[in-house]
């Protein structure tokens, strides 16, 4: 046994069972430690890549996969994906060598990657001579078990890779020491709902594990529900409660600035979940309830009248005692009907989404047009069917990794990656990764001939063209490059059939959608341009 050896043994009894990445010469004690102790391997073209797959494998599965990449440029081209993690509330494992605290100028050491890995990460770990097997164990305990979930990075120094960890002759169990909500806190908040008349409820991501909690706390108080993008799916798309749609919808917005008390729960109440058209909506509110298991989070772009902080599952049923009708299925309706109704809201778009949903199980986004419109009109059947990456920090390139990730996690799943021609550029080469994976994903690519979201904000401003569009390759040659089938519908039937014959084969597809060519849906509309 060595140091290696230990942590990876660690992590598996965590539920880690699958690492993302790239070997190289200094990660190369990690990787005979993940074979040795029988971790599935899946080795990708690119760092990011390894922690979006990681990404995409939690989100769907709600456990951590493990991303192990090289110091310097390996952990920082993997950066991307694990800041997008630490955003989204996503946990991961990263696993990296470090130099040793007197070495200087090797190979790929980065000065200073403790204070970036403590900047971007939820929690760090550096090796070191006296550390103790109890030390990783009550670091990963803590940090994967308790608080707001995210990425943990453990670094191991070369010099230390092949040592043993020490074995302390007693170890002291880990006490979580969150902060739990007061019995006057709880008071204050059940006085807000007993008088309140029209009470709305926002979920955001961190309530995708208290689904049942989350619909017995609506139904009992009575109250609609809308969800953030990383809460979508918490109510059953039947559900006379659900509202659906988004909060940045105006007409959403008012109902929620006009209702006598919002309870939010779970979400940091972003941009992206209330002013994604960013014409500046402040979130008010009349009255706020807000809970969240991390105390930063719980003040964050709003401050509550009420704040609980602790887990929703423990904290909603003590806000709730007798049911109390409110009408809410009448308010909910009301407010699918104004948002229907909604400029922003687009039937096309919402016919090719919702045939995207007839035929996945999972779909996972990119930054693209239509994933913009997906926010608010796209519903999956339930939690952990949906995410995207213009959530928390919005990177690109993001769907075609975190696709492959969640095929991993579940193969029966229908998994589909909804990326644009410009997003695609940043990580395509994983496709080959999905052939050689034997994995049957078809990657639908968006192709406007340029970077269309930007040029409708460019033209919002100026009649200048300040750049040039990247163009895009013939996805077609491409397809056939890396092993994937490939199809151009220009009919939501012909996109059915791409869709349905792509899962049932072992191997990727790529489909291709021309903007031009697919006359059943224009996007013709400019939000950047205010009215």
């Amino acid at each position: 046994m060595n140091v290696c050896t230990d942590i990876v043994e660690i992590l598996k009894s965590h539920g880690v069972t699958v690492a993302f990445g790239i070997p190289g010469i200094h990660n190369m004690p990690i990787y005979r430690a993940l074979h040795e102790c029988g971790i599935e391997i899946y080795t990708v073209r690119h760092e990011q890549c390894a922690s979006f797959m990681a990404d995409g494998y939690a989100r769907v599965s709600g456990i951590p996969a493990l991303c192990a990449v090289i110091d310097g440029p390996g952990f920082l081209n993997a950066s991307t994906g694990i800041v997008q993690a630490r955003s989204d509330s996503v946990p991961m494992v990263v696993l990296t060598p470090c130099g040793s605290e007197e070495s200087q100028g090797n190979p790929h050491e980065l000065c200073g990657q403790a204070n970036v890995s403590q900047q971007i990460c939820k929690a760090s770990f550096r090796v070191n001579p006296a550390t103790s097997r109890s030390d990783v164990e009550s670091f990963v305990d803590r940090n994967l078990r308790f608080g707001r979930p995210g990425p943990l990075h453990i670094e191991i120094p070369l010099s230390l890779s092949e040592d043993p960890l020490r074995t302390p002759e007693k170890r002291n169990p880990f006490k979580t020491d969150d902060e739990i909500a007061s019995l006057s806190k709880i008071d204050g908040a059940r006085q807000l709902l007993n008088a309140s008349k029209q009470p709305i409820i926002v979920a955001g991501g961190g309530t995708v594990d208290a689904q049942p909690e989350v619909q017995k706390f609506a139904e009992c108080i009575d109250a609609p529900v809308l969800n953030t993008v990383n809460g979508k799916g918490i109510l059953p798309l039947i559900h006379p409660l659900r509202v659906g749609f988004s909060p940045s919808i105006p007409e959403i917005g008012t109902e929620l600035s006009e209702s006598d008390l919002t309870i939010a729960i779970g979400t940091e109440l972003s941009e992206i979940d209330f002013d994604f058209f960013m014409q500046g909506n402040s979130r008010k509110f009349r009255k706020l309830i807000r809970l969240d298991i991390d105390p930063k989070q719980v003040s964050c772009n709003a401050i509550p009248d009420v704040a609980l902080v602790g887990d929703c599952k423990d904290l909603l049923p003590l806000l709730t005692s007798s049911p109390t009708a409110r009408n809410g299925s009448v308010r909910a309706r009301e407010m699918q009907r104004k948002a229907r109704e909604s400029p922003y809201v687009s039937n096309e778009m919402h016919e090719f989404l919702a045939t995207l949903r007839q035929h996945s199980d999972v779909l996972v986004g990119d930054s693209t047009q239509p994933t913009y419109y997906a926010t608010w009109l796209y519903e999956p059947r339930s939690v952990r069917q949906y995410f995207h990456s213009v959530t928390g920090f919005g990177t690109l390139g993001y769907s075609i990794p975190a696709a492959i990730g969640a095929k991993i996690a579940n193969g029966t799943n229908r998994v589909t990656a909804l990326t644009g021609d410009g997003g695609s550029h940043f990580t395509i080469p994983e496709i080959q990764s999905a052939t050689q994976f034997g994995l049957g994903i078809p990657f639908v690519i968006w192709n406007n001939l340029c970077y269309g979201e930007i040029n409708k904000a460019m033209c919002a401003q100026t009649s200048d063209t300040w750049y040039e569009s990247p163009i895009p390759p013939d996805f077609r040659a491409l397809a056939k490059a890396y092993g994937a089938h490939y199809c151009r519908p220009t009919r939501f039937s012909q996109l059915s059939d791409c869709l349905e014959e792509s899962h049932s084969r072992n191997y990727p597809t790529v489909i291709e959608v021309s903007e031009e060519e697919f006359p059943e849906v224009h996007l013709t509309m400019n939000w950047f341009v205010q009215e």
